[in-house]
């Protein structure tokens, strides 16, 4: 079997940069993913035990049903579904979510198990009002709470390079993030890559099925700017594209109609209230929001040239590559069988008459190629979906592509 070395300019590194859509839809407590609905299983419902809005980050436990079955292996139980565990040993491998003082009360040989898949990620909404504590420093059981706005108050203040609004408090603006109502939406990692494409951001607010507001990033600066409604042309909000946040300000009603954003009463539709019941605590039945973007998955990609050139790789040692005839020994005994030094080469070159064939021409057929590691050992193979006819006075690169 010959072997070829990729040369200088047959071997290229890239990297492969899209931009995925994504789209969220929020209505009634529930959200929804790039319009998948909820499917029924066999044995769960849904079938991925989590809903339409979240990803099942490994996608284990597919329709499968939680209940003790009786069955174990050791000292694991057999609870239906896949989960994780450890065996207490002199190893002290632990869970980094396990207490310590429970996992030393623990005897030697007992099994410690960590939460049941699936493990789920989805979008997040937390909503401040004027009084809401930013930050507390009183001594508590647990230590001082600082809130997730307060926690990017540098994040914000690093990009007022681009714009002044980018700013935590502001005396040219006239308000600080911890006197003003705050709608803040988390959106993980997992659904946008990277960052957040520039100029992608579109929210749409709907109240009673009818669209009151519209915001937009269109300047791609990262301020979300009234596109439609009685804010139109005002900005009501910021967005952070690598960390993956919406900083919700606008406070001008959109509709006259009141819902329920809040636990303690009704009021009207503002963008501060976007996306609030993705909770599931609240409902707000007469409020629907959508919120699309692209994101951007950058994937290290290997391009391999692999080239048949002419006058090469035209024999085969495959049986069917000879003609097969009764003759194909020299002289056989009870001591010896030996075989034809020389075995013509099958002619399979057609020919317009049914029964001669055409001039002799040697024929191969490439399937697969190989790719090896210095040491020859192999490493990947690619396979063609048909069969590529090779004769001497063809020649063919195959291009090869690899994610990294």
């Amino acid at each position: 079997m010959p072997y070829y070395k990729f040369k200088r300019n047959e071997v290229f590194n890239n990297t492969l940069k899209t931009h995925p859509s994504v789209k969220f839809v929020v209505y009634s407590g529930s959200a929804y993913y790039n319009n998948a609905p909820n499917i029924s299983g066999s044995h769960a419902d849904p079938i991925r035990l989590t809903d339409a809005g979240n990803v099942s980050l490994y996608e284990l436990n597919v329709d499968r049903k939680e209940g003790a079955t009786g069955k174990s292996i050791g000292a694991v139980s057999d609870l239906g579904i896949i989960y994780p565990f450890v065996i207490k040993n002199g190893s002290r491998i632990n869970f980094r979510t396990e207490d310590a003082a429970a996992w030393d009360a623990a005897n030697y040989g007992s099994v410690i198990t960590g939460a049941l898949y699936p493990y789920t990620s989805s979008i997040a909404k937390e909503y401040y009002d004027t009084t809401t504590p930013r930050i507390t420093s009183q001594p508590t059981p647990t230590g001082g709470y600082v809130s997730y706005l307060r926690a990017l108050k540098n994040t914000i203040d690093h990009y007022n390079y681009i714009n002044p609004a980018f700013a935590y408090s502001s005396s040219v603006l006239g308000r600080s993030f911890d006197d003003v109502e705050v709608g803040l939406v988390s959106i993980p990692s997992v659904f946008y890559g990277s960052e957040i494409q520039k100029g992608t951001i579109n929210l749409e607010y709907y109240f009673t099925g009818t669209l009151v507001g519209r915001a937009q990033d269109k300047n791609q600066d990262g301020v979300l700017y009234s596109t439609y409604g009685n804010d139109s042309g005002s900005a009501i909000g910021l967005a952070l594209y690598n960390e993956g946040f919406l900083i919700l300000t606008g406070t001008t009603s959109l509709n006259p109609g009141t819902d329920t954003y809040l636990p303690a009463g009704s009021d009207n539709p503002q963008w501060v209230f976007f996306a609030q019941s993705v909770s599931g605590s609240i409902l707000a039945p007469n409020s629907s929001y959508i919120m699309e973007f692209s994101g951007t998955s950058k994937t290290p990609t290997m391009t391999l040239f692999a080239t048949a050139e002419k006058g090469t790789l035209n024999h085969s040692n495959n049986p069917s590559y000879t003609e097969y005839s009764t003759n194909n020994y020299a002289a056989t005994s009870s001591h010896a069988y030996l075989e034809l030094t020389n075995r013509p080469i099958k002619n399979i070159v057609s020919s317009s008459y049914p029964d001669p064939t055409g001039s002799f021409e040697k024929t191969t057929y490439i399937s697969k190629i190989g790719v090896y590691d210095e040491d020859k050992n192999l490493i990947g193979i690619a396979k063609v979906a048909t069969p590529v006819k090779k004769t001497a006075e063809r020649d063919f690169t195959f291009k090869l592509k690899l994610d990294l």
